[in-house]
C-alpha cells in the first residue's frame, strides 16, 4: 500500500497503534501515594534528572506535498525530564516549545534542553515538545489566513498539554501549575496558548473526516490552558490570526500572566513586536529589554545575572509556588 493512502480501517489501526495514554520508561509508577498539595522548589540545582526521549502525546496527519487527499498520521512526541526528588507532592510543569521559524528545530535544540535541566534540577517537571513543521503540509481550515503550518503547530502544543494533564498522576504534577515557555515560533505558539479560547486551534477542522479521529482521540476532556508565559523573542501573531480568520478578540483580562525578554536589536523578530504586544495584552505583562542585542539572545543577562534567573523569579511570583530555603535529600540517598 502507498504510504500516502489513507482508508478508515487503516486509520483507525494507527491511532488504536499510536495511542498515548500509556507513557512508557520509568515514569510508570502507581499514583496512589500521591500528595495532592503543591511542593516547594529549589533555587539551586540539588535534584538529579531522570529523562524519558520520545514519549508519544499525540498523532498529527501528514500530508503529500502534491495532493491533499494522500496523507498518513504520525506520532508526535515529546521528553521529558523529572527531578529524582524521592517526594510525594505534586510539582509545577514547563512546557519547553523549540523555535526554528516554523520549518525546522525539535526537542532536542540545545536551549530548550538547557531549560529542562534547569528547571528539572530545582524540582520542576519539564516537558520539550516537537510539532508539525512547515515540511509536514500539514492543512488548516478554510479561510485561515497566511503562515499556515503555524495552525497545526499550535494544534499541537495544545494537545500535548492535555495529554499532559491526562497524565498528571503518572508525572506527580500540578494541573493548576503549568507554563509555556517559548523561543522565537516557540514563543508564538506559548503566547497562543496564553492567550487564545480552549476551542482556538483545537475545533475549526471537526467536520474534516480525516482530521476528526485524531482530535477525538486527544484527550478532548482536558484543558489545554497555562497558568504563565514565557516569550523569548516572540510575537502575538498568532492570537491575532484567529481575529482575521473569525472578527472576534481574542485579548482579555483572563490570560495567562507574560513576561516577555527581547532584544531591542533584534533583526527577525522586530523589538516593535513585544511593544505591539504590550499594548494589547490585558492581562499582567512584564517587558525585559535586552538592550542591543539581537535574535535567539539565549546567553542575555538581566541586571547582571542570566536571564533564566529572571525567569524562575517570575514563575515563583506568578504561580505562587513554594521554595525550598534547604537542601532535601535526593531519592537516591534515602
Amino acid at each position: 500500500m502507498n504510504r500516502w493512502t489513507l482508508t478508515p480501517l487503516l486509520l483507525c489501526f494507527i491511532i488504536q497503534w499510536g495511542r498515548c495514554d500509556q507513557p512508557s520508561g520509568s515514569a510508570n509508577r502507581t499514583t496512589t501515594d500521591v500528595d495532592e498539595s503543591l511542593g516547594p522548589v529549589s533555587r539551586k540545582a540539588i535534584y538529579q534528572v531522570q529523562v524519558t526521549r520520545g514519549q508519544p502525546y499525540g498523532q498529527g496527519m501528514v500530508y503529500h506535498p502534491a495532493d491533499s487527499t494522500r496523507c498518513f498520521p504520525r506520532n508526535l512526541t515529546l521528553d521529558i525530564y523529572q527531578p529524582d526528588d524521592g517526594q510525594s507532592h505534586r510539582r509545577p510543569v514547563v512546557v519547553l516549545i523549540h523555535g526554528g521559524g516554523f520549518w525546522t528545530g525539535d526537542s532536542l535544540m540545545r536551549s530548550m534542553v538547557n531549560a529542562a535541566e534547569y528547571f528539572a534540577s530545582r524540582g520542576w517537571v519539564c516537558f520539550s515538545i516537537n510539532y508539525r513543521l512547515s515540511g509536514d503540509r500539514a492543512i488548516a481550515p478554510d479561510g485561515w489566513p497566511d503562515n499556515r503550518p503555524t495552525y497545526a503547530a499550535t494544534r499541537d502544543a495544545k494537545m500535548a498539554v492535555r495529554w499532559i494533564r491526562a497524565n498528571a498522576d503518572r508525572y506527580r504534577i500540578h494541573p493548576d501549575r503549568i507554563v509555556a515557555y517559548g523561543g522565537s515560533a516557540g514563543a508564538y505558539i506559548s503566547v497562543a496558548l496564553g492567550a487564545s479560547d480552549e476551542q482556538d486551534y483545537r475545533d475549526e477542522l471537526l467536520d474534516n473526516p480525516v482530521e476528526r479521529p485524531l482530535l477525538e482521540s486527544s484527550h478532548l476532556d482536558q484543558s489545554s490552558r497555562v497558568q504563565a508565559v514565557v516569550n523569548h523573542w516572540g510575537s502575538g501573531l498568532l492570537v491575532d490570526l484567529l481575529q482575521r480568520f473569525d472578527g472576534r478578540n481574542r485579548w482579555d483580562t483572563q490570560d495567562a500572566p507574560m513576561l516577555i525578554i527581547q532584544g531591542t536589536e533584534d533583526q527577525r523578530v522586530p523589538y516593535s513586536h513585544a511593544i505591539d504586544l504590550q499594548k494589547n495584552y490585558k492581562a499582567k505583562l512584564t517587558l525585559c529589554a535586552l538592550q542591543g542585542r539581537g535574535h535567539s539572545a539565549w546567553d542575555g543577562m538581566i541586571d547582571g545575572k542570566p536571564m533564566i534567573h529572571t525567569v524562575y523569579q517570575f514563575l515563583v511570583d506568578e504561580l505562587q509556588i513554594p521554595v525550598d530555603q534547604e537542601t532535601p535529600k535526593r531519592s537516591s540517598d534515602q
